[in-house]
């Protein structure tokens, strides 16, 4: 994921209602996540699809690594059960 760039990501809940459309075109073509924020603070990320998919790709690949490595500790500590 490509980092944001504050002057142009970071947008208001209403520019969300009135150009959707836009910010959908723009998360698009340059892969950056726009936030949007509510009395200036941010309340939700708008990702691309492909983003938001390579996300949960990594997630994933990270939550198997853990039971790989949780699941290595316990053999070398002996917490094992036999078939």
């Amino acid at each position: 994921m490509v980092s944001i760039k504050a002057s142009e990501d970071i947008r208001p809940m209403s520019e969300l209602k009135s150009h959707g459309a836009e910010i959908v075109r723009q998360v698009s073509s340059t892969r950056r996540p726009v936030i949007i924020t509510r009395h200036g603070r941010g309340v939700a990320v708008v990702l691309s699809l492909g983003e938001y998919e390579e996300l949960q790709e990594t997630l994933r690949r990270y939550e198997l690594r853990q039971a790989v490595s949780e699941a290595e500790r316990d053999v070398e500590q002996g917490e094992v059960l036999p078939n």
